[in-house]
């Protein structure tokens, strides 16, 4: 069914109390309601804030977070470093688009993040790659000057169905399965020279989607 965007007025109370018997215009208005509600209202997110030190290569200064002081590096162990975050998915969760902010630093490698979608039915860490996802490269990075955290978007455009095996480098939203719709999701994270500092997800809100 089509979902309307506009706003839709409920029932009038008197007419849907226990024992009236309920047809007509009324059905009508409130299954519009529940469509909207279920196609709305109810799509979800998940906000993850990521928190780790840099150290100055010259200083036994530390930094929290991902944002780099004077002088500061992106610490060895984030070099390649990779995040799990888990997503409870709706029924109509059928993209997914994503929102992180990072410091690089551009040292003998490209800054670079890979993000991709896997399903949790066997292990959260392991499960099937539902969406070998995007890679972003050419990340902004400041080597070793104060740097403020940057941010990149995948956007919310996704006019076909990924058949890649490995990740884009076009950016894009991560494309759901309709069989994994409303499970619990696992979104992977792959850094190299970048430190993270927060990763957000959405739902891609679609008037005609059905479950």
């Amino acid at each position: 069914m089509l979902i309307p965007t506009a706003f839709v007025k409920l029932p009038d109370e008197s007419g849907c109390y226990n024992g009236e018997v309920v047809m007509g215009g009324t059905v009508s208005q409130m299954a519009s309601a529940l469509a909207q509600l279920s196609h709305c209202k109810f799509l979800g997110e998940a906000h993850y804030q990521v928190s780790h030190t840099t150290y100055g290569a010259w200083s036994p200064i530390n930094g929290t977070g991902s944002r780099l002081h004077v002088l500061a590096q992106v610490r060895s162990q984030y070099k390649g470093y990779e995040y799990n975050f888990l997503y409870q998915s709706t029924a109509v969760s059928s993209k997914l688009a994503f929102l992180f902010s990072y410091a690089g630093e551009r040292g003998a490698d490209e800054p670079s993040v890979k993000v991709e979608a896997r399903s949790t039915a066997s292990n959260s860490y392991t499960g099937t790659v539902l969406d070998y996802g995007v890679e972003f490269t050419n990340l902004e990075a400041n080597g070793y000057n104060f740097s403020p955290d940057s941010f990149a978007f995948s956007g919310t455009v996704l006019n076909y169905t990924p058949s890649n095996t490995t990740p884009d480098l076009i950016i894009r939203p991560l494309f759901i399965p309709s069989s994994n719709r409303g499970e619990l999701l696992n979104i992977k994270v792959t850094v190299q020279d970048v430190a993270l500092s927060g990763f957000h997800i959405y739902d891609v809100y679609e008037v005609e989607v059905t479950p």
